[in-house]
């Protein structure tokens, strides 16, 4: 305990000092305080920096993937319209594509770091899955392109076949009609005559109406060569002087695909050489008077006529 009994100034100076001591003390909290005040300030300042950094890192990030991504999809939609046709064939890598896009655009719109990461990772496999996608498609519109070129060079060789065939189709008809022209027989030296017939058998000609039991039709068929060989057929049609076809059973034969009524009918044999027929037709009653027309047939054929008068 102080004295009271010292001088004033003596007691007071003690007074000051312990003034003095208890303001350094409060200065020296003050100046803690401060101090801890101030550290914490930059402590969260420098904490908040780093978040902010962060943050803007994660939007960078964020908006670059969010960029390729767009670009990925450009790429594709472009790839796409400009192969329409080959898109087809690339179906099942197009949509495993489309499904990396998908989960890429998730992982982005979580905004997560961690997501964001992940994200990176999958935009690589994805460029790579686009990179083989694009060759691909460059590979089939090389062999597209090639196989468009052989299917022109195809079409030009198959127009110009069908006409080269169309060519030869015609000239093989025009071949075909000459063929089947020249192959039509010719009959020379045609001649009829009434006949009549003696108890010896031996037949005279006669052009008396009331004497002719039948009439005699010979003729020589020419050498050809192009006609075919064989057993044929010789048609004779008698024509009446009212032009009436005179026939015993009125059988037919085809003519110009029509069933053509004939007289008589011989069968010979015909070897593309020179040869001479003869055919016979007994009436079986008396002829009238008049002009008797005679007609000859062979393979559809009229090669030849002639008519005789009996009077």
């Amino acid at each position: 305990m102080e004295d009271k009994n010292l001088p004033f100034s003596e007691f007071e100076r003690k007074e000051q000092r312990s003034k003095r001591m208890i303001v350094i003390m409060v200065i020296s909290v003050l100046l803690g305080v401060n101090g801890l005040l101030l550290w914490q300030f930059f402590e969260k300042k420098t904490h908040l920096e780093e978040v902010s950094s962060q943050l803007t890192t994660t939007l960078s990030e964020k908006d670059s993937l969010e960029s390729e991504l767009n670009k990925l999809k450009d790429i594709l939609e472009k790839a796409n319209r400009e192969n329409l046709d080959l898109q087809g064939r690339l179906v099942d890598r197009e949509n495993e594509i489309k499904a990396k896009m998908d989960e890429i655009q998730r992982l982005i719109s979580s905004g997560d770091a961690a997501q964001l990461e992940k994200a990176k990772r999958e935009m690589e496999r994805l460029k790579q899955l686009n990179q083989n996608f694009l060759a691909q498609l460059d590979t089939l519109k090389t062999e597209n392109a090639t196989l468009s070129a052989l299917n022109s060079s195809l079409n030009s060789s198959l127009v110009s076949e069908r006409t080269r065939i169309q060519s030869l189709n015609q000239e093989n008809a025009r071949l075909s009609n000459k063929v089947a022209a020249g192959s039509i027989l010719k009959a020379v030296d045609l001649k009829a005559a009434g006949v009549k017939y003696k108890t010896s058998g031996k037949e005279t000609e006669t052009a008396r109406a009331g004497a002719a039991d039948g009439i005699r039709t010979c003729f020589t068929l020419l050498e050809n060569y192009v006609a075919d060989s064989g057993t044929k057929d010789a048609y004779i049609r008698v024509l009446s002087p009212d032009n009436a076809v005179m026939s015993m059973n009125s059988e037919t034969f085809m003519y110009k695909n029509q069933p053509t009524l004939y007289t008589a009918m011989e069968s010979f044999e015909y070897n593309n050489e020179t040869t001479s027929v003869c055919v016979h037709w007994n009436k079986g009653s008396a002829y009238v008077k008049g002009k008797y027309t005679i007609e000859v047939y062979i393979d559809g054929h009229m090669v030849g006529s002639t008519a005789i008068e009996l009077k």
